[in-house]
């Protein structure tokens, strides 16, 4: 009798093992899926954090103008920057330029610059403006319509022009 008590705990115990660790596997799972806009590849330029401009970085502009039914928005110097660092995509005055600096070759798109903006962009809200019946938000990239703004690639010299409308 004493030996079916002993076999008894054992197996209860080797149950709550089991099931402890596939509640623990099964929480790692989802922790994976949660806020993934993209590999962690695509996404380094969000963990950028420059103390200075040096000579050892990928720098170049692009500009980015945003209106919202016929309002021109700005977007203010020193956006993306703090006392500490200043991010992968940053702002220095308020004329629409941003300013990419990598430590080496990143894709900075549209959706990482409002990230750090922390505005929202996706296709029913722009900024502080949520799309209206009859309404939509449209970009174009020196001057020809983008489709997919929200992944658009930065590259040198580009003129973006954000319009919800």
């Amino acid at each position: 009798m004493a030996n079916m008590g002993w076999i008894l705990v054992v197996t209860m115990v080797g149950l709550a093992l089991i099931i402890a660790g596939a509640q623990l596997s099964s929480q790692e799972d989802e922790e994976d899926d949660v806020g993934d806009i993209g590999s962690d590849e695509d996404n380094r330029i969000l963990d950028v954090c420059l103390q200075s401009h040096s000579e050892d970085l990928t720098h170049y502009h692009t500009n980015l103008e945003i209106s919202i039914r016929g309002e021109d928005r700005a977007i203010l110097s020193g956006t993306g920057v703090t006392s500490t660092c200043m991010s992968g995509i940053h702002t220095h005055s308020d004329d629409g330029t941003l300013h990419i600096e990598t430590p080496g070759d990143m894709e900075a798109r549209l959706e990482h610059f409002f990230e750090i903006w922390d505005e929202p962009l996706s296709g029913t809200q722009l900024m502080d403006a949520t799309v209206g019946q009859g309404e939509s938000i449209t970009m174009t990239v020196d001057g020809v319509l983008v489709e997919d703004y929200e992944n658009h690639i930065f590259a040198n010299g580009q003129e973006i022009i954000i319009k919800l409308e």
